[in-house]
């Protein structure tokens, strides 16, 4: 059986040269600041998300194995009760007004979901359909729960995350499921 092209980054970090050629065609410029809080890399869960799944891949772990290597980094992370993902929005609302760091730990997930659907995508050139549908997921939860929540609890304008949705669904939808 033949590997298929792998693209890791190296030493200089995130970089264009170092991402699959789909991935760069249709991500936007601002997917490769690494500062850049709406990049799906540029979170600390975002970026340990991309560095996990390249060291799956790195380490030879095939591309239907990413979705569990997925799993076991969130696993370590224990921050999100598993059951919130597939409950109704009303739970995760319960769950985020009982203690204040509930939303960054939510954020957390939802940016390792993301990351690690993109992530994909940069190292491979398509997405795994489990990780997308997980990345699809996190997407909806940030934009119909989370973002509400945020609008409420911390008086921020709507909208927030719109940008950001946008260019994340773009990726998704341009790059092929995997397997």
């Amino acid at each position: 059986m033949v590997t298929p092209a792998r693209y890791l980054d190296g030493l200089d970090g995130l970089a264009r040269a170092t991402s699959h050629p789909a991935y760069v065609a249709v991500a936007p410029d601002w997917f490769w600041d690494a500062a850049d809080p709406r990049a799906p890399f540029g979170s600390d869960d975002g970026h340990d998300t991309l560095r996990h799944l390249e060291e799956h891949f790195f380490d030879g772990g095939a591309d239907a194995e990413a979705p569990a290597a997925l799993v076991a980094l969130l696993d370590d992370w224990a921050l999100v009760p598993v059951e919130l993902w597939d409950g109704p929005p009303g739970a995760v609302v319960a769950w985020l007004d009982a203690d204040e760091p509930h939303v960054r730990f939510l954020h957390g997930e939802i940016d390792a979901y993301v990351a690690a659907a993109l992530a994909h995508a940069k190292v491979t050139g398509g997405v795994h359909p489990r990780l997308r549908v997980w990345a699809e997921r996190a997407c909806a939860l940030l934009e119909t729960v989370v973002d509400p929540w945020e609008q409420r609890a911390s008086g921020v304008g709507p909208g927030r995350y719109a940008e950001r949705l946008a260019a994340v669904r773009t990726v998704l939808a341009a790059v092929p499921d995997l397997g």
